[in-house]
């Protein structure tokens, strides 16, 4: 887990987002769109609810829930992250969305207030994601609705530390990434009563997921995450099920992609 404090994981986050801001956005608005669309069924989402989508980056739900929904604000921590969402916005002729910087640890919105609180790939890169979930839970109406979409790692101290391991060093800003109890148990405190739940497995291949973090070939963090990975091949101790791609059969195993598996949660909970 990481060691920064909250100002700190902040800066990193920023910094991060600010570097990638291309790439990333490109790869998370159209690829995630089809996640965006799962999630806002299983919350339900109807044309007079009222959103906040935290942490929301590009705009991967607040883009797509614009279009289920009557009014969504989209709260995100790095300026360069909203300004591309508010392009994307504008060019398709949304209008119902509103922008804000913030932090998504207290947010600029009253109790009770709206209908859904959603996020994606967010909470693994808070120093406490259950304070996350509690200011989601806080802002909905009595019987609203909360959707997550984050990463999900073995239920096994040892794996999860390895997978964690592995997305640190592929990704400074990232803290810990959850297992099926630690949501179980975040959603219970924030009182929320999780009402659906999907795991999806996402066929990725590791170039690709180390160019969206900025890092190709040739860079010492892609060759120390490489070199974590391969280490789990084996016995898939990280559970990121990788393999060499067979396409690459023949070649020097250093020289050969690898294909990998990312695995996310999906929970949809309602506010007792």
């Amino acid at each position: 887990m990481s060691s920064t404090n909250d100002s700190q994981q902040k800066d990193l986050i920023r910094d991060r987002f600010t570097k990638t801001a291309e790439v990333f956005a490109d790869f998370a608005v159209s690829y995630r769109a089809q996640f965006a669309d799962g999630l806002a069924r299983m919350v339900s989402a109807k044309p007079t609810d009222t959103v906040v989508d935290l942490a929301c980056g590009p705009g991967t739900l607040a883009l797509q829930f614009a279009r289920h929904t009557g009014w969504v604000c989209a709260v995100d921590l790095t300026p360069a992250m909203l300004d591309r969402a508010r392009a994307t916005a504008r060019g398709d002729g949304l209008g119902n969305l509103g922008f804000t910087i913030g932090d998504v640890q207290s947010l600029p919105i009253g109790s009770g207030s709206l209908d859904l609180a959603v996020t994606s790939y967010s909470l693994h890169h808070m120093r406490d994601p259950g304070r996350v979930v509690s200011e989601m839970a806080r802002v909905v109406k009595r019987g609203g609705r909360v959707g997550v979409i984050d990463i999900v790692v073995p239920e096994d101290p040892a794996r999860a530390e390895a997978a964690n391991r592995i997305e640190i060093a592929r990704d400074a800003s990232h803290t810990r990434s959850l297992g099926r109890r630690d949501f179980d148990e975040i959603f219970g405190a924030a009182g929320l009563r999780v009402i659906a739940s999907e795991v999806h497995e996402m066929p990725r291949l590791f170039d690709h997921w180390l160019h969206v973090a900025g890092w190709h070939r040739g860079d010492a963090v892609y060759a120390e995450t490489r070199r974590l990975m391969v280490a789990t091949m084996k016995d898939d101790f990280a559970g990121f099920h990788p393999r060499y791609a067979a396409a690459d059969a023949g070649k020097p195993e250093d020289e050969r992609g690898i294909e990998m598996v990312n695995t996310a949660m999906f929970i949809a909970a309602e506010k007792m």
